[in-house]
């Protein structure tokens, strides 16, 4: 039994396996765009990678859904696929964060703004992949939508779309994300002291300080003190 709870996946009363996604090409929307900040670059043939400024996309096929029990589409409920991406600037024109924007915005009207391409429609061609004796399906590859007779306009998104953005967290939308993300983006290596962390664990109230109360004055006349005599100021010792 795993001691850590966080390593059982717990399936709710109407859980249903669905198939691994079949190799194809599926009209898709961009869904989600989550920043998970600065993350280990992990080791290539032994040798260690730089670090990486990473996101996690989800992209909703609009025209593939969940099964349930009896083997029916649940319309409400579409297949998402997700992948992370090394992010590096535009003129990486090899990256695949690139090559995945150019097929989400192909005239580039966002200017390489993730965010604002969310709810954009591309084609993703499903890979499968095994690993451990289990099959996955993985985003093998993403290019344009272009709506022909054919290829009619694409449906909207079924759910709504969800951006976070470590530079202005929203904390609603942290907590909102599946554990084993937010576990991520807590392990990315800026966190400490970032304003993620200030909104998690709350910034500390200043305490009030009470005010002097006001001393009496003394009753009757007294006499003034005499004033001492001004002393001698020393010299600075480092020369300032």
């Amino acid at each position: 039994m795993a001691l850590n709870t966080r390593k059982i996946k717990t399936k709710g009363k109407n859980f249903v396996e669905q198939d691994v996604l079949p190799v194809d090409n599926y009209p898709a929307r961009l869904v989600q765009v989550i920043d998970l900040g600065l993350q280990s670059g992990g080791e290539w043939k032994g040798e260690k990678k730089p670090p990486v400024n990473k996101i996690h996309v989800t992209y909703e096929l609009v025209d593939c859904f969940m099964l349930d029990k009896d083997g029916e589409e649940v319309l409400d409920k579409p297949r998402w696929l997700s992948e992370d991406l090394n992010m590096f600037g535009p003129d990486a024109d090899k990256a695949k964060c690139n090559q995945r924007y150019n097929a989400i915005d192909p005239e580039c009207l966002q200017d390489y703004d993730w965010a604002a391409v969310v709810g954009n429609s591309c084609n993703v061609m499903v890979a499968q992949k095994e690993s451990k004796g289990k099959t996955y399906a993985n985003v093998g590859l993403v290019t344009p939508y272009v709506v022909t007779k054919r290829n009619p306009e694409m449906a909207p998104l079924v759910n709504p779309t969800k951006v976070f953005n470590l530079e202005f967290p929203d904390i609603e939308v942290f907590e909102s994300l599946p554990n084993w993300i937010q576990d991520k983006i807590k392990a990315n290596l800026e966190f400490k002291g970032s304003p993620l962390q200030a909104l998690l664990e709350g910034a500390p109230e200043e305490e009030e300080e009470d005010e002097p109360e006001p001393e009496e004055k003394p009753k009757g006349r007294k006499k003034a003190a005499p004033k001492p005599e001004p002393e001698e100021e020393e010299g600075d010792d480092e020369g300032w």
